[in-house]
């Protein structure tokens, strides 16, 4: 419990914002580990057929994970760079050794993802768990994490760049920072400002008192 507690402290948000391209490295078996640690996550239903029977993706899990080394994050870089509502994705793939396009699968054939359904917010609920699993796993490789809400990644043309099937939703995108690069004039390193804004457990839980 007291390894698991310094893990969970040490795990904070960190964005590597690079206005040039870093040095590819290949992070990709430090990845793949990290994957099969995040696999662990619980889920209460498969997912639907329909998430299953294309492609190379057939797994039951209730969430799909695809993954780019820092090779494709500078390559998917220039192909975004230039769009008036790229934000700060540009930047972020300019400098990470990987991003994780993290999706959500629906339960039923032809339903939308995120219908407010019971199976459906319990598969949010389980893929939203493997991320928190992935982060973790990240911070205790030694990688600097942000779960970004995905922003320009989330458009159609991006999901066909990528190979993402059309019936997936995007619940987040991973990426994973090397920890020693150091802030400069071109590099920008930003933590989350709510972090220290955090509120003591007290005010967020209870304990439930049942009378007799």
């Amino acid at each position: 419990m007291d390894a698991f507690e310094q893990l969970a402290r040490r795990r904070k948000t960190v964005k590597v914002l690079s206005q040039v391209s870093l040095p590819t490295v290949d992070r990709r078996s430090a990845v793949e580990r990290l994957l099969a640690s995040a696999g662990w996550a619980p889920f209460h239903k498969v997912c639907s057929v329909e998430h299953r029977g294309d492609g190379a993706l057939t797994g039951i899990e209730p969430w799909r994970f695809h993954s780019l080394d820092s090779k494709a994050c500078r390559s998917l870089r220039t192909r975004v760079v230039d769009r008036s509502d790229a934000g700060k994705i540009p930047a972020m793939l300019a400098s990470a050794d990987a991003m994780i396009v993290a999706t959500g699968t629906s339960l039923a054939e032809n339903s939308e993802a995120f219908d407010p359904t019971l199976a459906n917010v319990e598969h949010i609920a389980a893929a939203s768990a493997a991320v928190q699993s992935l982060l973790l796993a990240g911070t205790a490789a030694g990688f600097e994490t942000y779960w970004s809400s995905g922003g320009v990644l989330r458009l159609p043309e991006v999901f066909d760049l990528l190979g993402i099937a059309k019936q997936e939703r995007l619940l987040g995108a991973i990426f994973l920072f090397p920890s020693d690069v150091q802030a400069s004039e071109s590099i920008e390193i930003a933590e989350s400002k709510l972090r220290l804004e955090r509120c003591p457990v007290d005010r967020w839980s209870r304990w439930v008192e049942l009378g007799e």
